[in-house]
């Protein structure tokens, strides 16, 4: 029997002792977190400041977050807000912390975890450390209302396993043409892996003009539903502002340190677009962060 196939029957009886336990009564339950892939084609396109500042959104919109820094290759959502990273999620691992140990604050009291481990770290643990980080993970699953995971840049295996496995993914992109071209490859790729049709939404970021950024959003929405017959919905537009700049070298968020600017009036915008869909009540549809992992587990075949 391979490793994945012991962790996959591992995870089975897992699930079969959580569904045995006594459930609160329905007025009662508690909802499941929505996990959200915040991705793109290429790096440079504002990638984890953009997943920053929708968090700060969210969170003033009264919503529970997480951000759980996936990009194990430039890691700076702790940069951004000018923090260090303690401790990160493979020290549940290698030093049974946990998952409290490693939810350190961040700014305006969102909640961040450092990655610090790569999805194939998980497939070669043994039962007993897997046992302990699948209780962990568990700890997560009604503890926020949204968990972001800031995902490194490109295609990767890694990035379209999050993707498949994700509740929704925002896809983010500026209006030059290698990032259009690397944001229409994302696609493609995603859906020639995917069995069913996975949720993306679009977000053009930097862009000049309201014009450039409806063209931008086009063009890929065009190409998306003439080649891949994939119908793209545009989530919403971000200007360019020096205030952002700015407020990258002071390390202070800019919907923080610059609550009027352009691109925190952006920001709330797209945060209004999106919790309508996203502020239903929890559905059979919602993975959560358990079915999220047990997908990652999954793909590992």
């Amino acid at each position: 029997m391979d490793q994945a196939q012991s962790l996959r029957e591992y995870m089975h009886r897992f699930n079969v002792q959580q569904e045995q336990k006594v459930e609160l009564p329905e007025k009662h339950a508690k909802h499941s977190a929505q996990v959200i892939t915040i991705t793109s084609g290429k790096g440079g396109v504002g990638k984890s400041n953009f997943t920053l500042n929708f968090a700060l959104g969210l969170n003033a919109a009264g919503k529970k977050i997480i951000v759980l820094d996936l990009d194990l290759s430039t890691a700076n959502i702790n940069i951004l807000m000018g923090i260090t990273a303690r401790n990160s999620l493979a020290d549940v691992l290698l030093r049974q912390k946990s998952i409290w140990d490693v939810l350190e604050k961040g700014t305006a009291g969102i909640d961040y975890i450092s990655g610090g481990l790569d999805i194939q770290d998980l497939m070669e643990l043994d039962p007993n450390t897997l046992s302990f980080f699948w209780s962990q993970i568990q700890e997560l699953q009604t503890y926020a209302d949204f968990i972001l995971l800031d995902t490194g840049a490109g295609i990767s295996k890694e990035i379209i396993d999050f993707i498949l496995a994700s509740d929704e993914t925002i896809l983010v992109t500026t209006p030059e043409p290698t990032a259009i071209a690397d944001s229409y490859a994302v696609l493609k790729t995603v859906l020639q892996f995917s069995k069913q049709i996975p949720k993306v939404r679009l977000v053009v970021n930097r862009a000049q003009s309201y014009r450039e950024a409806v063209d931008t959003s086009r063009a890929i929405k065009n190409a998306s539903n003439s080649f891949l017959k994939f119908k793209l919905v545009t989530l919403g537009f971000l200007m360019e502002d020096v205030h952002v700049r700015q407020s990258v070298r002071s390390q202070m968020p800019f919907f923080i340190s610059y609550p009027n600017c352009e691109a925190t009036k952006n920001i709330r915008q797209i945060v209004y677009s999106f919790l309508p869909d996203s502020n239903e009540l929890p559905t059979n549809e919602t993975k959560g962060v358990r079915s999220f992992f047990e997908k990652i587990f999954s793909f590992r075949k």
